[in-house]
Protein backbone atom coordinates (compact mmCIF):
# COMPACT_ATOMS: atom_id res chain seq x y z
CA UNK A 1 0.00 0.00 0.00
CA UNK A 2 2.82 2.11 0.68
CA UNK A 3 3.81 2.57 -2.85
CA UNK A 4 0.24 2.82 -4.34
CA UNK A 5 -0.07 5.90 -1.86
CA UNK A 6 3.56 7.84 -2.63
CA UNK A 7 2.53 6.75 -6.41
CA UNK A 8 -1.30 9.04 -5.70
CA UNK A 9 1.16 12.11 -4.74
CA UNK A 10 3.57 12.03 -6.94
CA UNK A 11 0.80 11.19 -9.73
CA UNK A 12 -0.91 14.52 -8.67
CA UNK A 13 2.21 16.67 -9.38
CA UNK A 14 2.83 15.15 -12.64
CA UNK A 15 -0.99 15.11 -13.22
CA UNK A 16 -1.30 18.80 -12.30
CA UNK A 17 1.15 19.83 -14.98
CA UNK A 18 -0.91 18.08 -17.72
CA UNK A 19 -3.53 19.77 -16.76
CA UNK A 20 -2.00 23.23 -16.33
CA UNK A 21 -0.43 23.20 -19.67
CA UNK A 22 -4.00 23.53 -20.98
CA UNK A 23 -3.71 27.21 -20.21
CA UNK A 24 -1.05 27.22 -23.31
CA UNK A 25 -4.78 26.21 -25.29
CA UNK A 26 -6.29 29.37 -23.59
CA UNK A 27 -3.99 32.01 -24.62
CA UNK A 28 -3.47 30.59 -28.11
CA UNK A 29 -7.80 31.32 -28.24
CA UNK A 30 -7.70 34.17 -26.56
CA UNK A 31 -4.70 35.44 -29.28
CA UNK A 32 -7.60 34.20 -32.25
CA UNK A 33 -10.15 36.11 -30.47
CA UNK A 34 -7.88 39.50 -29.79
CA UNK A 35 -6.56 39.41 -33.42
CA UNK A 36 -9.39 38.45 -35.31
CA UNK A 37 -12.65 39.59 -33.01
CA UNK A 38 -15.36 38.26 -31.87
CA UNK A 39 -17.17 36.82 -34.91
CA UNK A 40 -14.45 34.81 -36.46
CA UNK A 41 -13.78 33.54 -32.91
CA UNK A 42 -17.20 33.13 -33.07
CA UNK A 43 -17.30 31.11 -36.27
CA UNK A 44 -13.70 28.95 -34.86
CA UNK A 45 -15.04 27.85 -31.56
CA UNK A 46 -18.47 26.61 -33.13
CA UNK A 47 -16.47 24.76 -35.80
CA UNK A 48 -14.33 23.16 -32.59
CA UNK A 49 -17.46 23.24 -30.65
CA UNK A 50 -19.13 20.67 -33.60
CA UNK A 51 -15.81 19.09 -33.91
CA UNK A 52 -15.56 18.28 -30.34
CA UNK A 53 -19.02 16.44 -30.55
CA UNK A 54 -18.36 14.25 -33.09
CA UNK A 55 -15.21 13.32 -31.24
CA UNK A 56 -16.75 11.47 -28.46
CA UNK A 57 -18.56 9.14 -30.85
CA UNK A 58 -14.99 8.23 -31.47
CA UNK A 59 -14.39 6.83 -28.44
CA UNK A 60 -17.59 5.47 -26.71
CA UNK A 61 -16.01 4.65 -23.49
CA UNK A 62 -13.23 2.53 -24.17
CA UNK A 63 -10.45 5.05 -22.90
CA UNK A 64 -11.79 5.20 -19.27
CA UNK A 65 -12.87 1.31 -19.45
CA UNK A 66 -9.01 0.38 -20.73
CA UNK A 67 -8.03 2.66 -17.90
CA UNK A 68 -9.77 0.92 -15.21
CA UNK A 69 -9.36 -2.91 -17.01
CA UNK A 70 -5.59 -2.67 -17.73
CA UNK A 71 -5.37 -0.94 -14.13
CA UNK A 72 -6.64 -3.86 -12.41
CA UNK A 73 -4.25 -6.38 -14.74
CA UNK A 74 -1.57 -4.92 -16.97
CA UNK A 75 -0.86 -7.92 -18.90
CA UNK A 76 -3.80 -6.76 -20.92
CA UNK A 77 -1.88 -3.82 -22.85
CA UNK A 78 -0.52 -5.56 -25.66
CA UNK A 79 -3.55 -7.17 -26.76
CA UNK A 80 -5.63 -3.74 -25.94
CA UNK A 81 -3.14 -1.49 -27.66
CA UNK A 82 -3.34 -3.74 -31.09
CA UNK A 83 -7.13 -3.65 -31.06
CA UNK A 84 -8.17 -0.24 -29.92
CA UNK A 85 -5.93 1.14 -32.74
CA UNK A 86 -8.01 -1.03 -34.99
CA UNK A 87 -11.24 -0.92 -33.78
CA UNK A 88 -10.69 3.14 -33.22
CA UNK A 89 -9.56 4.23 -36.93
CA UNK A 90 -12.90 2.07 -38.03
CA UNK A 91 -14.82 3.95 -35.83
CA UNK A 92 -13.11 7.46 -37.04
CA UNK A 93 -13.97 6.83 -40.74
CA UNK A 94 -17.28 5.94 -39.84
CA UNK A 95 -18.07 9.07 -37.90
CA UNK A 96 -16.11 11.20 -40.21
CA UNK A 97 -18.50 10.45 -42.85
CA UNK A 98 -21.75 10.95 -40.31
CA UNK A 99 -20.01 14.03 -39.62
CA UNK A 100 -19.68 15.17 -43.23
CA UNK A 101 -24.16 14.75 -43.42
CA UNK A 102 -24.65 16.13 -40.29
CA UNK A 103 -22.72 19.60 -41.23
CA UNK A 104 -24.64 19.62 -44.68
CA UNK A 105 -28.40 19.11 -43.10
CA UNK A 106 -27.37 21.86 -40.64
CA UNK A 107 -27.11 24.13 -43.36
CA UNK A 108 -23.09 25.57 -42.81
CA UNK A 109 -21.96 26.98 -45.82
CA UNK A 110 -18.01 28.17 -47.11
CA UNK A 111 -15.29 28.96 -44.67
CA UNK A 112 -16.96 27.68 -41.64
CA UNK A 113 -17.70 24.12 -43.34
CA UNK A 114 -14.32 23.67 -44.49
CA UNK A 115 -12.50 24.78 -40.49
CA UNK A 116 -15.11 21.86 -39.61
CA UNK A 117 -13.97 19.21 -41.54
CA UNK A 118 -10.07 19.77 -40.88
CA UNK A 119 -11.08 20.32 -36.32
CA UNK A 120 -12.84 17.19 -36.88
CA UNK A 121 -9.81 15.24 -38.25
CA UNK A 122 -7.80 17.45 -35.34
CA UNK A 123 -10.07 16.51 -33.05
CA UNK A 124 -10.10 12.42 -34.04
CA UNK A 125 -6.01 13.16 -33.47
CA UNK A 126 -6.54 14.38 -30.18
CA UNK A 127 -9.00 11.34 -29.34
CA UNK A 128 -6.92 8.63 -30.24
CA UNK A 129 -3.45 10.58 -28.70
CA UNK A 130 -5.67 10.65 -25.08
CA UNK A 131 -6.86 6.99 -25.46
CA UNK A 132 -3.25 5.78 -25.79
CA UNK A 133 -2.26 8.13 -22.46
CA UNK A 134 -4.12 5.72 -20.59
CA UNK A 135 -1.79 3.06 -21.29
CA UNK A 136 0.79 5.93 -19.67
CA UNK A 137 -0.86 5.99 -16.49
CA UNK A 138 -2.50 2.39 -16.01
CA UNK A 139 1.39 1.93 -15.82
CA UNK A 140 2.26 3.90 -13.26
CA UNK A 141 4.43 6.49 -16.12
CA UNK A 142 2.83 9.75 -15.31
CA UNK A 143 5.85 11.44 -16.12
CA UNK A 144 6.36 10.36 -20.07
CA UNK A 145 2.58 11.44 -20.60
CA UNK A 146 3.09 14.55 -19.01
CA UNK A 147 6.08 15.37 -21.05
CA UNK A 148 4.11 14.05 -24.44
CA UNK A 149 1.12 16.38 -23.35
CA UNK A 150 4.00 19.56 -22.77
CA UNK A 151 5.23 18.89 -26.35
CA UNK A 152 2.24 18.80 -28.00
CA UNK A 153 0.84 22.00 -26.22
CA UNK A 154 4.28 24.11 -26.48
CA UNK A 155 3.99 23.35 -29.93
CA UNK A 156 -0.02 24.04 -30.69
CA UNK A 157 0.95 27.50 -28.77
CA UNK A 158 3.89 28.29 -30.67
CA UNK A 159 3.06 27.21 -34.49
CA UNK A 160 -0.55 28.50 -33.77
CA UNK A 161 0.71 31.99 -32.65
CA UNK A 162 3.32 32.39 -35.73
CA UNK A 163 0.50 31.41 -38.11
CA UNK A 164 -2.19 33.56 -36.80
CA UNK A 165 0.38 36.94 -36.57
CA UNK A 166 2.25 35.69 -39.80
CA UNK A 167 -1.52 35.32 -42.24
CA UNK A 168 -4.22 36.75 -39.75
CA UNK A 169 -6.71 34.63 -41.03
CA UNK A 170 -8.55 31.25 -39.45
CA UNK A 171 -7.54 28.83 -42.88
CA UNK A 172 -3.69 28.63 -41.86
CA UNK A 173 -4.58 28.79 -38.30
CA UNK A 174 -6.72 25.31 -38.14
CA UNK A 175 -4.16 23.76 -40.82
CA UNK A 176 -1.58 24.54 -38.32
CA UNK A 177 -4.04 22.59 -35.37
CA UNK A 178 -3.96 19.92 -37.13
CA UNK A 179 -0.78 19.23 -38.19
CA UNK A 180 0.62 19.34 -34.99
CA UNK A 181 -1.69 16.61 -33.80
CA UNK A 182 -0.21 14.69 -36.13
CA UNK A 183 2.82 14.90 -35.56
CA UNK A 184 2.23 14.69 -31.61
CA UNK A 185 -0.08 11.36 -32.47
CA UNK A 186 2.76 9.30 -33.89
CA UNK A 187 5.16 10.38 -31.11
CA UNK A 188 2.56 8.86 -28.85
CA UNK A 189 2.53 5.67 -30.58
CA UNK A 190 6.67 5.66 -30.77
CA UNK A 191 7.12 6.28 -27.63
CA UNK A 192 4.47 3.88 -26.06
CA UNK A 193 6.51 1.35 -28.07
CA UNK A 194 9.56 2.37 -26.60
CA UNK A 195 8.34 2.73 -22.93
CA UNK A 196 5.48 0.14 -22.24
CA UNK A 197 4.42 -2.42 -24.80
CA UNK A 198 5.02 -3.34 -28.95
CA UNK A 199 1.90 -2.25 -31.14
CA UNK A 200 0.75 -5.06 -32.76
CA UNK A 201 -2.19 -4.55 -35.35
CA UNK A 202 -4.64 -6.67 -33.94
CA UNK A 203 -8.79 -7.04 -34.86
CA UNK A 204 -10.39 -9.71 -32.36
CA UNK A 205 -13.97 -9.02 -33.13
CA UNK A 206 -15.04 -10.52 -29.88
CA UNK A 207 -12.64 -8.47 -27.75
CA UNK A 208 -14.22 -5.60 -29.09
CA UNK A 209 -17.44 -6.56 -29.06
CA UNK A 210 -17.17 -7.28 -25.41
CA UNK A 211 -15.37 -3.96 -24.53
CA UNK A 212 -18.02 -1.73 -26.73
CA UNK A 213 -20.77 -3.32 -24.84
CA UNK A 214 -19.07 -2.67 -21.12
CA UNK A 215 -18.17 0.67 -22.07
CA UNK A 216 -21.21 1.51 -24.13
CA UNK A 217 -23.05 2.87 -20.91
CA UNK A 218 -19.87 5.39 -19.88
CA UNK A 219 -18.77 6.22 -23.02
CA UNK A 220 -22.66 7.14 -24.49
CA UNK A 221 -22.50 9.23 -20.76
CA UNK A 222 -19.13 10.95 -22.27
CA UNK A 223 -21.10 11.88 -25.74
CA UNK A 224 -23.75 13.42 -22.94
CA UNK A 225 -20.97 15.27 -21.34
CA UNK A 226 -19.71 16.56 -24.47
CA UNK A 227 -22.92 17.67 -26.09
CA UNK A 228 -23.67 19.15 -22.98
CA UNK A 229 -20.62 21.11 -22.93
CA UNK A 230 -21.09 22.21 -26.01
CA UNK A 231 -24.49 22.50 -27.09
CA UNK A 232 -25.00 26.10 -26.12
CA UNK A 233 -22.55 27.12 -28.56
CA UNK A 234 -24.46 25.11 -31.47
CA UNK A 235 -27.72 26.79 -30.55
CA UNK A 236 -26.12 29.93 -30.25
CA UNK A 237 -24.83 29.53 -33.55
CA UNK A 238 -28.27 28.44 -34.96
CA UNK A 239 -30.55 30.55 -33.33
CA UNK A 240 -28.14 34.19 -32.70
CA UNK A 241 -25.00 35.23 -34.84
CA UNK A 242 -21.41 34.33 -34.58
CA UNK A 243 -21.02 37.95 -32.74
CA UNK A 244 -22.77 36.21 -29.66
CA UNK A 245 -21.04 32.81 -29.99
CA UNK A 246 -17.78 34.67 -29.64
CA UNK A 247 -19.15 36.77 -26.51
CA UNK A 248 -20.44 33.21 -24.77
CA UNK A 249 -17.37 31.31 -25.81
CA UNK A 250 -14.60 33.93 -24.76
CA UNK A 251 -16.59 33.91 -21.28
CA UNK A 252 -17.39 29.77 -21.24
CA UNK A 253 -13.35 28.80 -22.72
CA UNK A 254 -12.07 30.93 -19.32
CA UNK A 255 -14.69 29.00 -17.38
CA UNK A 256 -13.87 26.12 -18.89
CA UNK A 257 -10.03 26.00 -18.26
CA UNK A 258 -10.49 26.95 -14.56
CA UNK A 259 -12.99 23.85 -14.99
CA UNK A 260 -10.66 21.51 -15.72
CA UNK A 261 -8.42 21.30 -12.53
CA UNK A 262 -10.65 18.32 -11.24
CA UNK A 263 -8.81 15.97 -13.95
CA UNK A 264 -5.91 16.36 -12.12
CA UNK A 265 -8.07 14.19 -9.32
CA UNK A 266 -9.91 12.20 -12.03
CA UNK A 267 -6.93 10.77 -13.36
CA UNK A 268 -5.04 10.09 -10.51
CA UNK A 269 -7.76 8.65 -8.39
CA UNK A 270 -9.97 6.65 -10.65
CA UNK A 271 -7.52 3.91 -11.12
CA UNK A 272 -6.86 3.93 -7.36
CA UNK A 273 -10.32 3.73 -6.92
CA UNK A 274 -11.10 0.86 -9.67
CA UNK A 275 -8.60 -1.13 -7.51
CA UNK A 276 -9.98 -0.54 -4.00
CA UNK A 277 -13.28 -1.34 -5.19
CA UNK A 278 -12.71 -4.98 -5.47
CA UNK A 279 -10.03 -5.44 -2.10
CA UNK A 280 -11.52 -3.02 0.10
CA UNK A 281 -14.70 -1.46 0.08
CA UNK A 282 -14.35 0.63 3.34
CA UNK A 283 -11.39 2.25 2.11
CA UNK A 284 -12.93 2.83 -1.40
CA UNK A 285 -15.29 4.52 0.96
CA UNK A 286 -13.48 6.54 2.68
CA UNK A 287 -11.14 7.65 -0.30
CA UNK A 288 -14.74 8.90 -2.20
CA UNK A 289 -15.69 10.89 0.34
CA UNK A 290 -12.08 12.51 1.00
CA UNK A 291 -11.58 13.05 -2.80
CA UNK A 292 -15.01 14.94 -2.69
CA UNK A 293 -14.50 16.93 -0.28
CA UNK A 294 -10.63 17.88 -1.42
CA UNK A 295 -12.71 19.25 -4.51
CA UNK A 296 -14.92 21.44 -2.23
CA UNK A 297 -12.05 22.55 -1.05
CA UNK A 298 -10.45 23.69 -4.09
CA UNK A 299 -13.47 24.49 -5.59
CA UNK A 300 -15.12 27.19 -3.20
CA UNK A 301 -11.65 29.51 -3.87
CA UNK A 302 -11.98 29.24 -7.38
CA UNK A 303 -15.30 30.59 -7.49
CA UNK A 304 -15.18 33.22 -5.11
CA UNK A 305 -12.00 34.38 -7.17
CA UNK A 306 -13.60 34.10 -10.55
CA UNK A 307 -16.41 36.06 -9.99
CA UNK A 308 -14.63 38.79 -8.25
CA UNK A 309 -12.05 38.72 -11.06
CA UNK A 310 -14.19 38.18 -14.25
CA UNK A 311 -14.29 41.69 -15.29
CA UNK A 312 -10.32 42.12 -15.05
CA UNK A 313 -9.87 38.23 -16.94
CA UNK A 314 -12.29 39.52 -19.88
CA UNK A 315 -10.39 42.87 -20.03
CA UNK A 316 -7.20 40.87 -19.70
CA UNK A 317 -7.20 37.86 -22.01
CA UNK A 318 -9.48 39.30 -25.07
CA UNK A 319 -10.51 43.57 -26.09
CA UNK A 320 -12.86 45.81 -25.70
CA UNK A 321 -15.20 44.02 -27.78
CA UNK A 322 -15.71 41.35 -25.57
CA UNK A 323 -16.89 43.21 -22.44
CA UNK A 324 -20.80 42.06 -23.00
CA UNK A 325 -19.13 38.79 -21.76
CA UNK A 326 -18.26 39.67 -17.81
CA UNK A 327 -21.63 39.04 -16.73
CA UNK A 328 -21.75 35.77 -18.35
CA UNK A 329 -18.57 34.77 -17.01
CA UNK A 330 -19.83 35.90 -13.28
CA UNK A 331 -22.87 32.90 -13.38
CA UNK A 332 -20.65 30.57 -15.31
CA UNK A 333 -18.28 30.41 -11.95
CA UNK A 334 -20.96 29.49 -9.88
CA UNK A 335 -21.32 26.46 -11.59
CA UNK A 336 -17.56 25.48 -10.30
CA UNK A 337 -19.51 24.83 -6.85
CA UNK A 338 -21.35 21.80 -8.45
CA UNK A 339 -18.77 20.79 -11.51
CA UNK A 340 -15.92 20.56 -9.61
CA UNK A 341 -17.28 17.45 -6.79
CA UNK A 342 -19.45 15.89 -9.70
CA UNK A 343 -15.73 15.02 -11.23
CA UNK A 344 -15.19 12.79 -8.43
CA UNK A 345 -18.92 11.68 -7.73
CA UNK A 346 -18.88 9.94 -11.30
CA UNK A 347 -15.07 8.45 -11.07
CA UNK A 348 -16.56 7.00 -8.00
CA UNK A 349 -20.10 5.50 -9.83
CA UNK A 350 -17.28 4.53 -12.71
CA UNK A 351 -15.00 2.68 -10.02
CA UNK A 352 -18.46 0.71 -9.04
CA UNK A 353 -19.28 -0.26 -12.16
CA UNK A 354 -22.00 1.80 -12.24
CA UNK A 355 -21.81 2.73 -16.09
CA UNK A 356 -25.11 2.89 -16.92
CA UNK A 357 -26.51 4.92 -13.60
CA UNK A 358 -24.46 8.00 -15.10
CA UNK A 359 -25.53 7.33 -18.75
CA UNK A 360 -29.24 7.99 -17.37
CA UNK A 361 -28.26 11.12 -15.36
CA UNK A 362 -26.52 12.52 -17.86
CA UNK A 363 -28.77 12.08 -20.56
CA UNK A 364 -31.50 13.96 -18.12
CA UNK A 365 -28.80 16.77 -17.35
CA UNK A 366 -28.66 17.05 -21.27
CA UNK A 367 -32.14 17.23 -21.91
CA UNK A 368 -32.84 19.65 -19.20
CA UNK A 369 -29.71 21.70 -20.52
CA UNK A 370 -31.97 21.83 -24.25
CA UNK A 371 -35.15 22.43 -23.12
CA UNK A 372 -33.91 25.68 -20.91
CA UNK A 373 -31.90 26.94 -23.69
CA UNK A 374 -34.58 26.52 -26.09
CA UNK A 375 -36.37 28.91 -23.47
CA UNK A 376 -33.68 30.88 -22.58
CA UNK A 377 -31.97 31.71 -25.61
CA UNK A 378 -34.58 33.81 -27.38
CA UNK A 379 -34.76 36.07 -24.79
CA UNK A 380 -31.38 36.42 -22.96
CA UNK A 381 -29.02 34.97 -25.37
CA UNK A 382 -26.25 33.90 -24.34
CA UNK A 383 -26.49 35.16 -20.77
CA UNK A 384 -29.65 32.54 -20.61
CA UNK A 385 -27.16 29.92 -21.83
CA UNK A 386 -25.00 30.56 -19.01
CA UNK A 387 -27.86 30.02 -16.96
CA UNK A 388 -28.69 26.64 -18.17
CA UNK A 389 -25.27 25.63 -17.52
CA UNK A 390 -25.27 25.99 -13.71
CA UNK A 391 -29.17 24.81 -13.23
CA UNK A 392 -28.31 21.47 -14.96
CA UNK A 393 -24.64 21.22 -13.03
CA UNK A 394 -26.82 21.11 -9.96
CA UNK A 395 -29.53 18.27 -11.22
CA UNK A 396 -25.98 15.92 -12.01
CA UNK A 397 -24.76 16.98 -8.37
CA UNK A 398 -28.04 16.18 -7.27
CA UNK A 399 -28.44 13.18 -9.01
CA UNK A 400 -25.33 11.50 -8.12
CA UNK A 401 -25.16 12.90 -4.43
CA UNK A 402 -28.81 10.88 -3.69
CA UNK A 403 -28.32 7.95 -5.78
CA UNK A 404 -24.74 7.18 -3.97
CA UNK A 405 -26.13 8.06 -0.94
CA UNK A 406 -28.39 5.43 -0.91
CA UNK A 407 -25.82 2.83 -2.25
CA UNK A 408 -22.70 2.24 -1.02
CA UNK A 409 -20.95 5.70 -0.37
CA UNK A 410 -23.23 8.08 1.88
CA UNK A 411 -21.19 11.51 1.28
CA UNK A 412 -21.86 13.75 4.10
CA UNK A 413 -22.11 17.12 1.66
CA UNK A 414 -23.17 19.59 4.31
CA UNK A 415 -20.36 18.22 6.73
CA UNK A 416 -18.09 18.50 3.78
CA UNK A 417 -18.99 21.82 2.22
CA UNK A 418 -19.66 24.20 5.34
CA UNK A 419 -15.85 24.55 6.42
CA UNK A 420 -14.67 25.86 2.93
CA UNK A 421 -17.84 27.69 2.52
CA UNK A 422 -16.84 29.90 5.82
CA UNK A 423 -13.04 30.10 5.08
CA UNK A 424 -14.02 31.18 1.36
CA UNK A 425 -16.10 33.80 3.57
CA UNK A 426 -12.77 35.42 4.59
CA UNK A 427 -11.98 35.57 0.64
CA UNK A 428 -14.67 38.01 -0.22
CA UNK A 429 -14.94 39.61 3.04
CA UNK A 430 -10.89 40.63 2.34
CA UNK A 431 -11.52 42.42 -0.81
CA UNK A 432 -14.83 44.28 0.83
CA UNK A 433 -12.29 45.95 3.53
CA UNK A 434 -8.91 45.68 2.30
CA UNK A 435 -9.26 47.08 -1.01
CA UNK A 436 -6.76 49.83 0.12
CA UNK A 437 -4.16 46.80 -0.79
CA UNK A 438 -2.97 46.41 -4.25
CA UNK A 439 -4.42 43.24 -6.33
CA UNK A 440 -1.42 40.89 -6.52
CA UNK A 441 -0.73 40.85 -2.46
CA UNK A 442 -3.99 40.68 -1.64
CA UNK A 443 -5.04 37.56 -3.42
CA UNK A 444 -1.74 36.58 -1.62
CA UNK A 445 -3.11 37.36 1.70
CA UNK A 446 -6.66 36.20 1.16
CA UNK A 447 -5.29 32.95 -0.14
CA UNK A 448 -3.43 32.52 2.63
CA UNK A 449 -5.87 33.40 5.02
CA UNK A 450 -8.06 30.77 3.34
CA UNK A 451 -5.46 28.04 3.80
CA UNK A 452 -5.37 28.89 7.48
CA UNK A 453 -9.05 29.11 7.86
CA UNK A 454 -9.15 25.31 6.23
CA UNK A 455 -6.55 23.92 8.65
CA UNK A 456 -7.72 25.82 11.49
CA UNK A 457 -11.31 24.49 10.92
CA UNK A 458 -9.76 20.72 10.98
CA UNK A 459 -10.81 20.00 7.05
CA UNK A 460 -7.77 17.37 7.48
CA UNK A 461 -8.06 14.81 9.89
CA UNK A 462 -4.73 13.76 11.35
CA UNK A 463 -4.51 10.86 9.52
CA UNK A 464 -4.69 12.92 6.20
CA UNK A 465 -2.16 15.31 7.27
CA UNK A 466 0.59 12.75 8.39
CA UNK A 467 0.17 11.04 5.22
CA UNK A 468 0.62 14.02 3.29
CA UNK A 469 3.79 14.63 5.19
CA UNK A 470 4.83 11.09 4.91
CA UNK A 471 4.65 11.03 1.26
CA UNK A 472 6.54 14.50 0.59
CA UNK A 473 9.04 13.27 2.75
CA UNK A 474 9.17 9.90 0.25
CA UNK A 475 9.32 11.76 -2.82
CA UNK A 476 12.34 14.16 -1.26
CA UNK A 477 14.06 10.01 -0.27
CA UNK A 478 13.66 9.80 2.99
CA UNK A 479 14.03 5.98 3.57
CA UNK A 480 12.25 5.73 7.07
CA UNK A 481 8.93 7.32 5.79
CA UNK A 482 8.84 5.04 2.78
CA UNK A 483 8.65 2.29 5.29
CA UNK A 484 5.84 3.68 6.66
CA UNK A 485 2.03 2.60 6.07
CA UNK A 486 -0.54 4.83 5.48
CA UNK A 487 -4.56 4.62 5.16
CA UNK A 488 -5.43 7.40 3.31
Amino acid sequence: MKNKEYNIVKNLIFSSISTLSTFFLFILLSFLGRVLGSEQYGIFTTALSIATIFEMFTDFGLRDISIRNVSRSKDLTENYLGNILVWKTLLCTAIYGAMLITVHILGYKGEIRTIIYILTISAFLKNMIYTFRIFFQAHDEFGWDTLLVLIERTSLLGFGLAALFRWEALMPFTICFASVRAVNFLLTLITIRWKISPIRLKFNLKLMKKLQFEAFPLGLFFVILTVFSYIDTVMLSLMRDYHEVGLYNAAFKIYEGVAILPTVFWLVFLPRLSELYNVDLGYHRRMSIKSVKYLFIVGLPAVTYGVLFSEMLINFFFKAEFTAAIFTLQILFFGLLFQYPNWMLNATLISMNRQRVIMVFGAIGLGFKIIVNLIVIPIYGFNGSAVATVMSEFLLFLAATIYLYRYHVKMPIVKIILKPVLAASLIYAGFEWLDFIPVIPLIALTGILYIIAILLLKSFDRDEINTFMTNLKMMFGKPRAAEQKVDS
